[in-house]
């Protein structure tokens, strides 16, 4: 058998028991995600001693907002408003939809199934990063000239902390980050796994 006859007829084989609880343990991890935040921004500075936060939610964005929002007018920085986020949406249906996809390719227990939502959940996980690596990016450069304070435009990092002005911010993946993080990187253990159970059987 060539090697491209052995990659098809991989990605057409059977799951193994091990696999389709390892796909059940992925759907368990991406339900709670659904409700728990993703990701926190928090503020530090020598006027607000116990700090500001910015919880985003995959269907909105919480915290500290009224405070924020009055220190970006000072800056010229436009008000975070949920509804103005398009992506809140449809991100929970599409973590739903990873879980749909754990769900059957563990009840019917074929690769390909488990292949394709890996694949979707990756390319999602892809642009979303993207997205908000963006949205940090618009925040911190469209800024109105008319402010009462003028600053150069910034862009606070994605992970970890950035000294804006007199603020140290610090940007974290929360719970539910870390939860659908954890559901993706099973997925290339089931892959592995599949793979050299295969080669040994043959």
């Amino acid at each position: 058998m060539g090697r491209m006859d052995r990659v098809t007829s991989f990605f057409q084989s059977e799951l193994s028991l091990t696999s389709r609880i390892l796909l059940v343990t992925v759907a368990l991890a991406l339900l709670p995600s659904i409700f728990l935040p993703i990701w926190n921004i928090g503020l530090m500075a020598p006027q607000y001693p116990d700090g500001l936060s910015i919880v985003v939610y995959p269907h909105t964005v919480a915290g500290d907002l009224q405070e924020v929002n009055i220190l970006n007018h000072y800056i010229g920085m436009q008000q975070i408003q949920p509804d103005e986020f398009p992506e809140f949406m449809f991100v929970p249906f599409f973590i739903l939809r990873f879980l749909g996809f754990a769900v059957l390719a563990a009840l019917v227990g074929r690769l390909p199934i488990a292949a394709i939502g890996y694949l979707d959940f990756v390319v999602f996980g892809a642009v979303m990063l993207y997205d908000f690596k963006n949205w940090l990016y618009e925040y911190g450069h469209n800024l109105s000239p008319d402010a009462p304070l003028t600053m150069e435009p910034f862009t606070p990092g994605m992970f970890g902390t950035t000294q804006i002005a007199n603020f140290t911010v610090t940007s974290y993946p929360s719970a539910g980050a870390i939860l659908m993080f954890t559901a993706g990187a099973l997925g290339p253990v089931i892959l592995a796994y599949e793979w050299f159970r295969r080669r040994d059987v043959t």
